[in-house]
């Protein structure tokens, strides 16, 4: 389950943290990934899980492209990457689905550090 934040100022986007609801599955738009490399170090250390990596973006209906590449977070390195070891720090869109794969807009060996739109 995927966790959705809400504010008073703009329902359903995601504000401070909090969570309103679940979902299964998800697709946002102008996203960033943020994760935390003290917690996945100490998540290794201790080998209990936490929430230290999120996706930030507006929520949107757009169905997912087959354009779009799959990416993935582990514990084992930092950083969202894609299959080519290339780290994602923001991409166009991204589409988190229930079987628990993401996909993104991004190419492949593309350098998409710090920017929007990587295949533009």
């Amino acid at each position: 389950m995927r966790s959705i934040g809400t504010s008073p100022a703009a329902p359903g986007r995601c504000v401070a943290g909090r969570v309103a609801g679940h979902v299964a599955a998800i697709a946002l738009r102008d996203v960033t990934l943020r994760s935390s490399d003290a917690a996945r170090i100490r998540c290794l250390r201790h080998g209990v899980r936490d929430v230290h990596a999120w996706a930030r973006g507006i929520p949107t209906d757009a169905a997912r492209p087959a354009a779009a590449v799959r990416f993935r977070y582990r514990l084992a390195e930092p950083g969202f990457r894609l299959a080519d070891g290339t780290v994602l720090l923001a991409v166009a869109a991204a589409w988190f689905e229930a079987d628990g794969s993401a996909w993104c807009l991004a190419c492949l060996g593309a350098n998409v550090l710090g920017r929007r739109d990587p295949c533009a």
